[in-house]
């Protein structure tokens, strides 16, 4: 399970690629394909995929995504349709969509066996569910292809060409381009996302981008090139101001699909930025969201998805309480959140009493740190499973003095963890924020 903050993180960090739904699959047919062009996904659990892909004496292509990933949004959306992308993968694997927070279909214990932990992650398995190789990251349809198959070794791979020659000081910015858009499919290749490598790139990225007049970079590549090194960049920046100026340019040579994620991502970004301040300054910039151009970027998100994490009125209601926490008006956070609980009545989660909690317990008041505990004990009632959420209830019980209960949580939680991946994935990450409560 993500947490909110890990959750709201990836949002901006992974912005530029991501997740669509039904594939044109018959309903109530798990084999059933569609005839319309792109990836034919199967439909039925993961253990059927792979009997599937057995029979047909296929391997097996998994995409690990999750709702609200910007990448894995527009890999969907316009990678995953397109017929090309479709003919290669058909004739080659047995496609699976998996959603790594669904339970219904043993997401989390699936994503945990495999060790998945950003999104999307493209997976190859054998026809016994054995890896074979992994891959990440957002791309073209062109890009998507060849990444697969130099994995699958019927191409080879010319970036460390095209990185010598770059890396030998030639200035051109055609070749600043060409290293760029070939580091993309290098990146993805092996899924594992290297923050340090990332960080060098975006360097180059913000050096071309500096060297190149705005209008010329409405094209197709430019614009990939944009949403994959400037996804989390602010509100502010020149170069982002300006793909917001000429958003219809840039979708008409790339996608509404990765502009929307872009120009909403850089909102998102100011608005956590804003809202730190306590001042009340992240308003204007989601009363910006009710004109054009942004405003072409929320409805075509919300048509897509109703319940996106970048609409607005999830967007205001997490600023809002990061505001009232800046001030440190905490009598205005205390009622503002049992406004919310009451509110949702029988349907607030787990998670919400955790989010609740945490922020009162910043509070030094007496009263609110009483809250803070008992919404804390709520959540642990709820979900008392999800190593996030008893390790945050075990703390605050350290912090108000209660050593003993917290103690038999502790060991109730462990000992009631099997060998499942995804249990084994609870008890590292219970581990690792219970070790700071000792230091």
């Amino acid at each position: 399970m993500v947490t909110g903050m890990a959750r709201a993180w990836c949002i901006g960090a992974l912005l530029a690629l991501g997740a669509c739904g039904d594939s044109g699959t018959a309903e109530g047919d798990p084999t059933a394909t569609h005839t319309e062009p792109g990836m034919e996904f199967f439909h039925g659990s993961f253990d059927d995929a792979l009997a599937t892909s057995r029979e047909q004496g296929k391997k097996v292509f998994v995409d690990v995504y999750t709702t609200w990933c910007g990448p894995c949004i527009v890999m969907q959306e316009t990678v995953f349709p397109l017929p090309e992308v479709g003919d290669y993968f058909n004739a080659r694997f047995v496609n699976y969509k998996l959603d790594a927070e669904d339970e219904s279909l043993m997401g989390p214990e699936i994503a945990a066996r495999y060790d998945v932990r950003s999104y999307p992650t493209y997976l190859i398995l054998d026809r016994e569910g054995a890896e074979i190789g992994r891959a990440s990251s957002g791309m073209s349809g062109d890009q998507f292809i060849a990444l697969f198959s130099q994995m699958l070794g019927e191409t080879e791979s010319q970036f460390e060409t095209i990185k010598a020659r770059f890396d030998a000081g030639d200035p051109s910015p055609q070749l600043a381009r060409e290293y760029l858009d070939a580091a993309i499919v290098d990146q993805g290749m092996g899924g594992d996302f290297d923050f340090q490598r990332y960080a060098e790139l975006k360097k180059v990225a913000g050096d071309y981008f500096a060297n190149r007049d705005h209008s010329d970079l409405i094209n197709e590549t430019d614009a990939r090139l944009i949403a994959t090194y400037w996804d989390k960049t602010p509100r502010g920046d020149a170069l982002v101001e300006f793909v917001i100026d000429n958003y219809d340019a840039f979708v008409s040579v790339s996608s509404e699909a990765a502009m929307s994620q872009f120009v909403l991502g850089a909102t998102w970004y100011s608005g956590l930025d804003a809202a730190q301040l306590g001042d009340g300054s992240y308003r204007a910039l989601l009363d910006e969201l009710e004109e054009e151009p942004l405003s072409k970027a929320v409805a075509y998100d919300l048509a897509r998805d109703p319940e996106s994490a970048l609409r607005p009125e999830r967007m205001r209601s997490t600023f809002q309480m990061m505001d009232l926490v800046a001030s440190e008006d905490w009598g205005a956070v205390a009622s503002e959140w049992e406004g919310r609980i009451s509110t949702a009545g029988t349907t607030v989660d787990a998670r919400t009493y955790s989010s609740a909690a945490r922020d009162l317990s910043r509070s030094p008041e007496a009263a609110h740190q009483a809250l803070a505990l008992e919404y804390y004990s709520k959540s642990y009632e709820l979900d008392p499973s999800d190593g996030f959420i008893v390790a945050v209830y075990v703390g605050q019980l350290q912090h108000a003095g209660q050593e003993g209960l917290a103690q038999r949580l502790m060991e109730e939680f462990r000992a009631s963890l099997g060998d499942s991946a995804e249990d084994q994935r609870q008890l590292e990450l219970f581990d690792r924020l219970t070790s700071h409560f000792s230091e």
